[in-house]
């Protein structure tokens, strides 16, 4: 059977390999995570989790990895290679940096998990283990997760980055809220539809709230080509915001409970995304402060 596609994939089995064919899930989430950090291999985007730095990306590619039958959960914790991984003159090279790599990394189970939280604290700022694991002078070295209560409005897209590094943006600018203005919140790219954000982000300390009344169906996104196209549809959607007004008093409510709420699209650049017409209705019309992120 051919090796995954994927090169993320690829080093996930290769970890496992060099690891002895088999660690723990949260051993394996550490090491990959020393990995990105120590070796900059851009894999996978981490977030600070219930139990310290944690990928999405990787949980998804493993369960991939065991449907495809490369892997087996054995249990609640322990993740093995069902079979012996194939030559692949393009992983000698990842296969032999790893032999030298992980040997410097001999820790595993609770020693390995605070060694991250010691050399890297940002990470266990969400943590439920931190207590248990450091010193009152090792905890006091870890950033409060804290959240925003100054009304802001913030605005983020998610194209071209990771839903990870999505996240890590909106806790490092302590967003409370996350306020979805699509009018179809789904998505193909990993973790960006309705059912994730709205699952995953709450346990982080962050609410999700979808407002589709601010969206714009999908049929007026179509042959968009110059710029002259997109200042014409946002042109026809400000006209309409006065019809918009119960979804914009909404938010203007939320905003106000919340503190810093972040309006979210798909689109990097906000001139690119009627979030923008939003966010200058709220700045001109109620002074709330905005932040592009």
């Amino acid at each position: 059977m051919k090796l995954p596609v994927y090169h993320r994939q690829r080093f996930i089995l290769f970890l496992l390999e060099i690891a002895g064919g088999e660690l723990s899930r949260m051993d394996l989430q550490k090491l990959i995570f020393l990995h990105e950090e120590e070796q900059n291999s851009g894999h996978f985007n981490f977030i600070p989790y219930h139990y310290g730095a944690y990928s999405f990306q990787c949980a998804d590619d493993l369960d991939l990895l065991e449907k495809r039958g490369w892997i087996s959960k054995e249990g609640e914790h322990n993740i093995g290679l069902v079979q012996s991984l194939p030559s692949d003159p393009r992983g000698n090279q990842v296969r032999s940096e790893l032999r030298e790599w992980l040997p410097s990394h001999k820790e595993r189970g609770n020693n390995l998990v605070k060694y991250t939280y010691l050399n890297y604290p940002w990470f266990a700022q969400n943590s439920r283990m931190k207590d248990s694991l450091l010193s009152r002078k090792e905890l006091n070295a870890i950033p409060n997760a804290t959240t925003n209560e100054i009304p802001t409005v913030q605005s983020i897209g998610y194209e071209g980055i990771s839903f990870e590094g999505y996240v890590n943006q909106l806790i490092l600018n302590q967003t409370a809220t996350l306020c979805d203005v699509r009018r179809n919140p789904l998505s193909r790219k990993f973790g960006f539809s309705k059912d994730s954000l709205a699952r995953i982000l709450p346990k982080i300390g962050i609410e999700y709230k979808h407002i589709p009344e601010l969206g714009i169906i999908s049929e007026k996104r179509r042959a968009l080509d110059t710029r002259a196209d997109y200042d014409e549809l946002f042109a026809e959607y400000r006209e309409s915001l006065p019809n918009r007004r119960e979804a914009l008093e909404n938010l203007c409510e939320i905003v106000k409970h919340d503190g810093a709420v972040a309006l979210t699209c798909f689109e990097a650049d906000p001139t690119y995304c009627h979030r923008h017409c939003v966010t200058e209705w709220l700045e001109t019309n109620k002074a709330f402060p905005v932040q592009h992120l």
